[in-house]
């Protein structure tokens, strides 16, 4: 059982788990077990996950809904139970419930090829799966679900980066993570505002137009949330799909499998391979994987955590994450680089 985290353990404590809650979800329990940010439940009817969401109801049935249309064609995802009130969660004291069937296995490791190669195919499997689920949930909801470009991603990046940079200039004292951010914030918003450049005189626009190429996108596919039993892959946790180019989600899970290898092409490269064994791409797909590469994803995401308090960590880790992420700079600069000169950028 893997331990749980400070963070998570103030997360677990929010959960209601009283009798007459499992009563209202009509689920007989013999036992309780925390996992991450999930209890796990050993019931009558086999081991299930309960999770307290925080999205809306509408979330949830769009979640549920497109995980219901890709299992048609590919088994190995978490679905929602329905439960007693005969929806697919409860709400309990103004919080949201899900349950699921538990799915067996370990979690992948990125540091083991072959488990890489599993992940890659299955991902692959699971795109196949999700053909025509835009034209599908557009039928179902009335409205276009295709998510927001990343153009327009791009661009709230490069004002959330300018308004923090605004804001710790500010500041009358600045600590070790303030200075390391101001040493290094111009460049990523140059480079950020290069990048939506770039992606404007691309086939952006032109791939999202092609039904072929929209699929379910995961996009947070990190080791965890991979099972892994024999040669058998399971996804989890899609808190974070969305629909939108494959491709997308396939950069997400090449930036996870190199960041911490030392932005390794020769595993960028297997993975893609390993993808195209099930779902071939096209050149216009490889080339704009390349641009998504180039975006400084992770001084974002930790820029935004900290100062944002969107994760309750201490200052230290913090600190070590940001430094860490800064000491791997010169291998995501290789890294681009080799892009620029292999897709001729």
């Amino acid at each position: 059982m893997n331990r749980i985290r400070y963070s998570e353990k103030n997360y677990l404590c929010e959960y209601d788990l009283s009798l007459e809650f499992f009563n209202e979800l009509g689920i007989k329990i013999n036992d309780v077990t925390p996992l991450r940010k999930v209890f796990i439940l050993s019931t009558d009817n086999g081991r299930k996950i309960l999770k307290k969401v925080n999205y809306d109801i509408p979330r949830i049935n769009f979640i549920s809904d497109s995980l219901k249309y890709v299992k048609k064609d590919y088994k190995n995802i978490i679905s929602y139970n329905v439960l007693k009130n005969k929806k697919n969660y409860l709400k309990w004291n103004n919080d949201l419930y899900v349950v699921m069937d538990i799915l067996e296995g370990r979690e992948a490791s990125f540091t083991n090829p072959v488990e890489i190669r599993l992940c890659a195919e299955n991902i692959a499997l699971m795109h196949n799966a999700s053909q025509g689920i835009r034209e599908y949930l557009n039928n179902k909801y009335a409205t276009d679900v295709l998510d927001v470009s990343i153009i327009d991603k791009y661009i709230y990046a490069y004002d959330d980066l300018n308004k923090i940079k605004k804001m710790v200039l500010e500041y009358d004292h600045k600590n070790e993570f303030d200075e390391l951010f101001m040493d290094n914030v111009d460049k990523y918003i140059g480079e950020i505002n290069i990048l939506i450049d770039s992606l404007k005189k691309s086939d952006y626009l032109y791939l999202r137009s092609l039904k072929d190429k929209i699929t379910i996108c995961h996009n947070d596919l990190a080791y965890h949330n991979f099972l892994i039993k024999n040669q058998d892959v399971s996804i989890i946790d899609f808190d974070f799909m969305t629909i939108d180019l494959r491709i997308n989600d396939l950069a997400d899970f090449v930036l996870k499998a190199i960041k911490n290898a030392a932005f390794d092409m020769n595993k960028m490269d297997m993975v893609i391979d390993s993808y195209e064994e099930i779902a071939p791409l096209d050149m216009k797909e490889k080339k704009l994987m390349s641009y998504i590469l180039r975006f400084p994803k992770d001084f974002y995401a930790i820029s935004m955590d900290y100062y944002y308090k969107k994760k309750k960590w201490d200052y230290e880790v913090f600190l070590n994450r940001l430094k860490g992420k800064l000491n791997n700079e010169i291998y995501r600069l290789e890294l681009i680089d080799t892009l620029n000169q292999k897709f001729k950028i």
